[in-house]
């Protein structure tokens, strides 16, 4: 073993262990709504599944989030105008919209889970 790290796949554990404890958190708590921060939630979701080659619909980041829709859309809008994420139409069903990182997106999520660093 020549003790060579492969960042992407510790980038990729990070981000689970942290989703992973922030929804058991949210389930924990009585009192729902009472903590969160939803752009990043959003952007670790969309990584685990860019990561993952998961393709999310708009409506599973909302229910991954446990936020009311509307709360989620706004920040899917926000994260969009900030060219974070792109929403991208069902070629097969216009109903249905797909939601992904951009490279921007990427390079950011990318930046914030090597700053908090490994984890247990």
């Amino acid at each position: 073993m020549d003790g060579h790290v492969d960042l992407d796949a510790e980038a990729l554990r990070i981000a689970k262990l942290l989703y992973e404890a922030r929804r058991r958190r949210d389930v924990a708590s009585p009192i729902k709504g009472l903590f969160g921060e939803p752009g990043w939630d959003i952007l670790l979701d969309l990584f685990i599944a860019r990561k993952t080659r998961t393709a999310l619909q708009v409506s599973s980041v909302c229910a991954g989030a446990g936020l009311p829709s509307t709360t989620v859309l706004r920040w899917i809008a926000r994260l969009e105008r900030e060219g974070l994420i792109v929403r991208v139409a069902d070629q097969d069903d216009a109903r249905r919209r797909y939601v992904s990182l951009t490279t921007r997106g990427l390079r950011l999520t990318t930046s914030l889970l090597d700053a908090v660093g490994p984890l247990g």
